[in-house]
């Protein structure tokens, strides 16, 4: 474990040093962290390029998908060359060269039930952070985090709506009340479209991406007695007025996947 930073290390990570909230052991605890993103296309492309231009020790990669020149205009680390090829390597290929310090894993698959409980994905990281943009992945990363007991940040925005969130049902953790995103949108709701039906522009999808980047930098530099100011809200944005709101998140007791009665 590392106790101190490199002389390079001190000088490529300076800015975040300089800030008191981080300083050098919320540095430390950066680049000895885990992350798992499922889904690098418009969110996760971007988060994980900023997740790993911060200082993220290891970054895994989940997504089948390839690139399309449809892509092109929001997801900005892709260009034409890269038309056909699959999104995870074409990212671990371009973000290994950039930032020396991550360690970035690409896995070609998509998310399914048998990765619940897997080594090599949710259990085996700091945090997950669900960058899909369909309603079914979400439910499904969703229950896999609250089975595996750890720590979602999810994002999504379709046309102008944007919304972010993390939940916490690690041990560490001594309140489960937020619920979860099944408690935010049961079976029975009537779910947006995704980006890719309803269109969004690529500011207002970077947009997301940043915030969903920087909530989880604040959550892996913080220390745990810190985390609860950073759970249990739901923010909501609106490109079109360039508004926020938070909606403090409440648990459904008959939820099936988080409530008292399922775990």
């Amino acid at each position: 474990m590392m106790s101190k930073l490199t002389d390079k290390q001190y000088i490529r990570y300076s800015s975040h040093v300089l800030l008191p909230e981080i300083g050098e052991l919320g540095q430390l605890k950066l680049l000895q962290s885990s992350v798992l993103i499922i889904g690098v296309g418009g969110l996760g492309h971007a988060v994980a390029q900023q997740l790993a231009a911060a200082g993220v020790k290891h970054i895994t990669l989940m997504d089948d998908d390839t690139v399309e020149l449809s892509n092109l205009p929001r997801q900005l680390l892709f260009n034409e060359q890269d038309i056909g090829q699959l999104k995870v390597n074409i990212v671990r290929q371009k973000l290994s060269t950039a930032y020396s310090d991550c360690k970035i894993t690409a896995v070609c698959k998509r998310f399914t039930a048998e990765d619940f409980y897997s080594v090599d994905s949710v259990n085996s990281v700091d945090l997950v952070f669900d960058c899909t943009d369909n309603f079914a992945s979400r439910l499904l990363i969703n229950q896999a985090v609250v089975n595996a007991k750890g720590v979602l940040i999810s994002a999504a925005i379709s046309g102008a709506n944007g919304q972010l969130f993390c939940i916490d049902h690690s041990k560490q953790s001594n309140f489960h009340g937020s619920g979860c995103y099944q408690c935010l949108y049961p079976d029975d709701s009537n779910v947006s479209q995704s980006c890719a039906q309803a269109g969004v522009l690529t500011s207002a999808l970077l947009s997301m991406a940043s915030m969903q980047s920087l909530l989880g930098l604040n959550w892996l530099t913080s220390d745990v007695s810190q985390r609860d100011r950073l759970k249990g809200q739901l923010h909501l944005f609106n490109a079109h007025n360039l508004q926020w709101r938070k909606v403090t998140m409440s648990q459904d007791p008959d939820c099936c996947i988080c409530s008292s009665s399922c775990i």
